[in-house]
């Protein structure tokens, strides 16, 4: 029976307190932080940690208590931080010991937190004394805050842990240092962002894995969370930067942008910078015209946020939104750097008392390397789009820009009427061409606009309602577009097809692939007579089947006549891949020519069992199993933990980073087809619920019941027992059998066929062959088919049915895109090449 995650209230504290036995070291840290950080409140009100003496003389001096190079890793300078702080302790510094063990997180916290901090105060003794006229960072003078200390010990165990985690702690690590630093760039940020190299550097001292320079291949499925990790950190950073307004980071001008250029001096509305409403230089008592104006700028960044949200789903329709958002931003940062005016930042400056010179100098250095990060961004996007395939249906896309266009036209008609109804609120007052030239302004965010090109300012209460009401109205219906589009299931291209293909191969009926047609990336033809449908590929001129027709009457001549006819329609060539061709042949009477592509292994549940000398692996491994404590589970992916789950993409993505070839596709499943509530998991886990391997497996369908699997999904760990898989696949079949299921399916291995009694292949075949040796060091097909023949099954040979040998050459292309479709150029050069050898050795001959 599938397994739940449910706990009860005592087995909840058995794994808390087993927890904590298993992290001694980050328990002591986590209650010296509380309880130095409550001393540090109660009875030194200056604080602990650093003091400056004099920033201003050349050879800064540093004052600090003896025990500040200590406490600034055991505290924290108020209680908001303190509270925020110890969750991030706890997980961390947890899942660090954990990985790596007590004493290693012990010294990569101390040793690399204490290295940070000395090293953070170098640099920023030189950034002060030679770079001053740049907005790097606040004065590198306060250490009070462990983020050093937690980032360089989280670097320090990403050298010991698997290549999922591996990549996501280092990921997640810079882009958390890198984003501090760049929005908020207070002291503390800058350790931060030096702790990186040196908690790398102490990982590999302590005896973690030294990586080599070499790219790792990701999986579709982790290369979207890397890219929306991007998104939404670049996205959200900007609210770094407003709520820290500590104005020292490269990229605080985001914060400053939320700001109202609008503003209320002596009871005048006025916009420093602009002609047409100038401030006066004196003034007695000033404030922001709309406080909560700021808010409004959100919105552009929530729908960011969904769009990143989008990019981890698949959506492509979310990255090419990020693409233009991201653009947009670049553009306008280019825009605020070219006409802001030196005179009217110094005049913010003074309003915000600032020191004028240093002031402008940031603000214009950062308005211009603010507009590199986006553009970065959108091209990281574009240049890794091929991994966010999910396409929206025209009609979605349709909805979504006649939704966003029209609450354009009719905020902008808002802002025109409304404008010239209150046209004496306005300073100065307004006319018809005034408000034409700024009419497509009034679809930005007030605060993002430039106070130097504002030619008029509202004043009254009607005024300012159709100042900020337009912009409001439209950033809320493009936030709802956006948010139906991106989270809509019903909005992806080919949602329909696939439920209806569903519902069609549940009613039963189909060979053991025809649960893979219910992936993405197929194309759907359903009979118009009878209850049958058929999924395919179109590459090139060139149709490809994924099997056989699906559904009650799958098995009928007419559904495949149907199909052809319909191909023909639309000037392909139908080829029928991977398909039976038995007496009983639904195939037959096209009279077509075939070859073989793959070996099917089948089982009987019902006679299973793993006596006799040629089952002898799978009775080892069964033996070895039980006397490791290794067990197997039956269970589902919905029925698994969130850190069940985790393990699972860490040990494919262990598994994708080893080859050299991207993750293949069509007839092979991935983690993202594990997420299936019909798809059953076999897993193999030890004593301290650690997973060793885990198998997925497809259901096949009769009159509606499921009588059968397939075997699909196979990953393990690199350090699990011999003979992990020959137990884990046995003690599947074991479960089918007391289940009383019909059908046990092993699948095919393809481009791994068997020669013929013959021994003569067509040219193609030959092809195909070498097609396969080729991939057979990434993916090991024909390995795999030897390693089927350890439970004795029976190979049926499953063929491609082709019309005529000219479409062989083509059929290879499109067999090739169907396996790798993001295959590069240089990739399918060199396989190419390799291909070409046996002839140019045959031609020597």
């Amino acid at each position: 029976m599938p397994r739940t995650p449910t706990v009860n209230a005592n087995q909840a504290g058995v794994l808390v307190l087993r927890w904590c036995r298993g992290r001694p070291v980050t328990l002591l840290i986590t209650a010296a932080i509380v309880v130095l950080s409550l001393t540090g409140f109660i009875l030194t009100p200056s604080g602990w940690g650093w003091q400056v003496l004099d920033l201003e003389e050349p050879g800064v001096q540093f004052q600090r208590h003896w025990w500040g190079t200590v406490t600034s890793l055991f505290a924290v300078a108020d209680v908001a931080a303190l509270i925020a702080i110890v969750p991030v302790l706890l997980i961390v510094l947890g899942a660090a010991e954990k990985t790596m063990g007590s004493i290693r997180t012990l010294v990569a916290y101390v040793v690399g937190g204490v290295a940070a901090s000395f090293v953070g105060l170098g640099v920023g003794v030189v950034e002060d004394q030679y770079l001053g006229f740049l907005p790097l960072n606040a004065p590198a003078v306060d250490t009070l805050s462990p983020l050093a200390a937690v980032i360089c010990t989280a670097m320090a165990a990403s050298s010991f842990a698997g290549a999922l985690w591996r990549r996501r702690t280092r990921l997640l690590a810079s882009l958390t240092a890198v984003t501090l630093f760049l929005y908020e760039g207070a002291a503390n940020d800058l350790f931060a962002i030096i702790a990186l190299p040196i908690g790398l550097g102490l990982g590999f001292a302590l005896g973690g894995r030294r990586s080599g320079f070499r790219i790792v291949r990701s999986s579709h499925h982790e290369t979207r969370v890397l890219l929306a990790a991007l998104t939404f950190v670049t996205s959200v950073g900007p609210v770094i930067a407003t709520f820290s307004q500590t104005g020292a980071g490269l990229l605080s001008i985001y914060g400053f942008l939320s700001d109202d250029p609008v503003t209320l001096i002596d009871g005048q509305t006025c916009a420093y910078g602009s002609t047409a409403a100038p401030c006066p230089d004196t003034y007695d008592v000033f404030s922001e015209l709309q406080p909560a104006s700021g808010f409004i700028a959100l919105l552009p960044i929530l729908v960011a946020v969904l769009a990143a949200w989008g990019i981890l789903k698949g959506r492509r329709a979310a990255l090419w939104l990020a693409v233009v958002f991201n653009v947009i931003v670049f553009a306008g940062m280019l825009y605020v750097f070219s006409v802001i005016q030196p005179e009217t930042v110094a005049a913010i400056a003074q309003l915000r008392d600032t020191e004028s010179q240093e002031y402008v100098a940031q603000t214009l250095s950062s308005s211009l390397i603010g507009a590199l990060v986006p553009l970065i961004v959108a091209i990281v996007l574009v240049v890794f789009r091929r991994d966010v395939r999910a396409a929206s249906t025209p009609a979605a896309l349709r909805t979504f820009g006649v939704t966003v266009g029209v609450a354009a036209a009719v905020n902008l008609l808002l802002a025109f009427v409304g404008s010239l109804a209150a046209a004496d609120g306005y300073t100065p007052n307004l006319d018809v061409g005034k408000v034409l030239v700024g009419l497509p302004l009034r679809l930005l965010p007030p605060t993002l606009l430039p106070s130097d090109i504002l030619t008029f300012v509202p004043s009254s209460g009607w005024a300012q309602a159709f100042w900020y009401l337009p912009p409001l109205l439209f950033w809320l219906a493009a936030f709802i577009a956006t948010a139906r589009l991106v989270l809509d299931p019903g909005t992806v291209s080919g949602a329909s097809d696939r439920s209806r293909a569903r519902l069609t191969l549940e009613r039963g009926g189909g060979d053991t692939l025809s649960f893979m047609t219910t992936w993405e990336g197929n194309a759907y033809w359903f009979s118009p007579d009878v209850d049958a449908g058929i999924a395919y590929r179109v590459h090139g001129p060139v149709a490809v089947t994924l099997g056989g027709a699906f559904g009650p009457d799958a098995r009928r001549p007419e559904v495949v006549t149907g199909f052809v006819e319909f191909c023909g329609d639309n000037g392909w060539t139908p080829v029928f891949y991977s398909v039976e061709d038995g007496d009983d042949s639904p195939y037959a009477h096209l009279g077509w020519q075939r070859m073989p592509v793959a070996e099917e292994a089948l089982l009987d549940p019902a006679t299973w069992n793993t006596a006799g000398k040629k089952r002898q692996d799978i009775r080892t491994a069964t033996n070895r199993a039980a006397r490791e404590g290794v067990t197997a589970t039956w269970t589902s992916w919905h029925d698994l933990t969130i850190a069940e789950h985790a393990q699972i993409r860490e040990i494919s993505e262990a598994w994708v980073a080893d080859k050299s070839l991207p993750e293949m596709e069509f007839t092979l499943g991935g983690v993202d087809q594990l997420n299936d509530p019909a798809v059953r998991l076999m897993l193999a886990m030890n004593e301290e619920g650690r997973i060793q391997a885990v198998t997925s497996w497809l259901p096949l369908f009769d009159g509606g019941a499921v009588h059968g699997y397939t075997l699909d999904f196979m990953r393990r760990r690199a350090d699990s027992m011999n003979g992990i898989m020959e137990f884990v696949i046995g003690a599947a079949a074991d479960h089918m059998k007391a289940e009383g299921l019909e059908r046990l399916s092993l699948s095919g291995s393809p481009l791994a066929s068997r020669p013929g009694d013959d021994g003569e292949r067509a040219a193609i075949t030959r092809v195909l062959d070498r097609f396969g040796e080729l991939l057979e060091p990434a993916y090991g097909f024909r390995s795999l088919l030897n390693f089927k023949r350890k439970f004795q099954p029976e190979f049926v040979t499953l063929w491609a049915v082709y019309p005529e040998a000219t479409v062989l050459p083509s059929l290879a292309v499109a067999l090739a895109r169907s396996y790798l479709p993001h295959l590069t150029l240089t990739q399918a050069a060199r396989m190419a090449g390799t291909l070409r050898e046996p002839r140019e050795a045959a031609a020597v001959k």
